[in-house]
């Protein structure tokens, strides 16, 4: 996997005292800047994203203040890859675009480790997961024969 590494830089969550109703969760992983680091344990240069994840907890009911509760994760994302990071870098500082193959993978792992944080500091704050847990069902009486 080109991830390396991550390191989460800060943490900050609020929840209002009105929860009540039902409740809009939006989780949107943010990259904020990209940057070379040297990595010398590996003797390889690698691609440092910024980034911040932001968990909104909104109820669409309400005429004003709509939103609840947040969470908000920032840190670095450490990224190798075998293309020409140099480049990458470049052509994001110039249109704030990543090619997929980097792109994808690197949302997927913050958003994999800033919603696993995101479920305990929800439940230290009396808010809903920002997923959803599967559900053990009783099993139906009925069969399906094929």
């Amino acid at each position: 996997m080109p991830v390396i590494g991550m390191e989460i830089k800060s943490m900050e969550a609020k929840r209002s005292d009105d929860i009540r109703g039902n409740l809009k969760i939006n989780n949107t992983p943010k990259i904020k800047d990209l940057k070379e680091r040297k990595i010398q344990s590996i003797g390889k240069d690698v691609i440092g994203f910024d980034f911040e994840y932001l968990c909104k907890y909104e109820n669409p009911e309400k005429k004003k203040g709509k939103e609840v509760g947040n969470i908000k994760i920032e840190g670095e994302l450490l990224f190798l890859t075998e293309e020409d990071s140099k480049k990458i870098i470049k052509d994001w500082k110039k249109n704030k675009k990543l090619p997929a193959a980097i792109g994808i993978p690197a949302l997927n792992a913050i958003l994999r480790k800033c919603l696993s944080k995101s479920i305990n500091i929800a439940e230290e704050l009396g808010l809903p997961p920002p997923i959803r847990f599967p559900v053990a069902r009783k099993a139906s009486d009925e069969r399906y024969v094929g």
